[in-house]
């Protein structure tokens, strides 16, 4: 079966500002307001911040009516930043995309509604979702007949009875859903993205089809296309602590992948910045119980300069898991991040 572009990847190309993009030549003009949830516009100015590969270019603030303009702006992919109070809305980037087709500068617009401020989730975290079907009783069966052979290891025999329950049923969300869960797992990427595409059409407000294909990219290295998908899914889902954990790995990444040049130096401090964010997210959504995995937060705290914070995270990590097979190579590991912190400190 000939694969399907995942439609998210689609939706999202606004958003995805960690690619690189080339600078045209010419100068066209960004514009946009700056609304709240509401549609209003905020009663005080706000600051707009335009960014470019993690540089930022300009900034100003927005009129009485929320409007903000940037002349001279070239082709590529730009973050515009508008700066939350801190009270009732979060600080919150978008993308805008400056094609710039022809010889003459255009005019773009690209809007920025400010979030609410993160609270605290007063109950389990889940899908806020109301989505439900009528599954024929034959679907059904077939279909949790294939989730307990995935529990058990069965992939062949569960991947089986979940087609049988799509061709009984082909509009079942959560057989496509898990379909493309089990194609993750087994890395078969094609057949994953066919199954969560399909999953995202029958309903495109849960966040789980988000979250599976978010790991997918993730385990392709994938990580600028990881991070956006997150996003959208922190968007379904604001109080799910899981939604801002997995950004924050995508983003720190992300960054252990840039290149050692000036611009991309200055680019990994942002996505360091952003993923110190998300991480703040999640502590205070999961009540400090939920972070990257050891390994993450480690390579987090290297590519921050802390080496000794790094070697600790990987100490707590061989704590958790005694039976480990890879310790000596942890321990070497552990070893170079002592050396690498007493050889920064200062000689008295």
């Amino acid at each position: 079966m000939r694969a399907r572009v995942f439609a998210i990847a689609v939706c999202l190309v606004s958003i995805l500002g960690c690619y690189s993009v080339a600078v045209g030549q010419g100068g066209s003009v960004l514009q946009g307001r700056v609304i709240t949830p509401s549609g209003t516009q905020p009663t005080s100015p706000v600051r707009v911040k335009l960014t470019f590969n993690g540089r930022a270019i300009f900034e100003t603030f927005t009129d009485l009516s929320g409007r903000f303009t940037f002349p001279g702006v070239n082709r590529g992919t730009y973050q515009l930043t508008a700066e939350g109070d801190g009270v009732n809305f979060e600080t919150t980037t978008v993308y805008a995309e400056i094609s710039a087709f022809g010889g003459g500068g255009q005019t773009f617009t690209q809007d920025i509604q400010l979030r609410p401020v993160m609270r605290k989730a007063t109950s389990a975290a889940g899908v806020v979702n109301a989505f439900t079907q009528n599954v024929p009783p034959e679907a059904k069966e077939a279909f949790e007949t294939g989730r307990k052979l995935a529990e058990e290891g069965k992939t062949e025999a569960a991947i089986e009875n979940m087609r049988k329950a799509v061709q009984i049923f082909p509009k079942y969300f959560e057989a496509h859903l898990q379909l493309g869960n089990t194609f993750v797992k087994t890395n078969q990427a094609t057949e994953a993205i066919t199954e969560l595409d399909l999953a995202r059409e029958i309903n495109p407000n849960d966040e789980r089809t988000y979250q599976s294909f978010g790991l997918l990219m993730i385990k392709q290295k994938n990580f600028p296309v990881a991070i956006a998908v997150y996003e959208e899914a922190a968007r379904l889902n604001p109080e799910n602590p899981t939604n801002p954990v997995m950004r924050a790995t995508a983003l720190i990444h992300q960054a252990a992948n840039t290149s050692e040049s000036a611009p991309a130096t200055a680019n990994r401090t942002y996505l360091l910045s952003r993923a110190e964010v998300a991480i703040s997210q999640a502590a205070n959504l999961s009540e400090n119980k939920l972070k990257p995995d050891s390994m993450t937060m480690a390579l987090f705290y290297e590519l921050k300069g802390e080496p000794e914070r790094a070697a600790a995270e990987l100490e707590s990590y061989m704590r958790k898991t005694p039976q480990l097979k890879n310790s000596i190579p942890l321990q070497n590991e552990i070893k170079r991040l002592r050396e690498k912190a007493k050889a920064s400190k200062p000689t008295p």
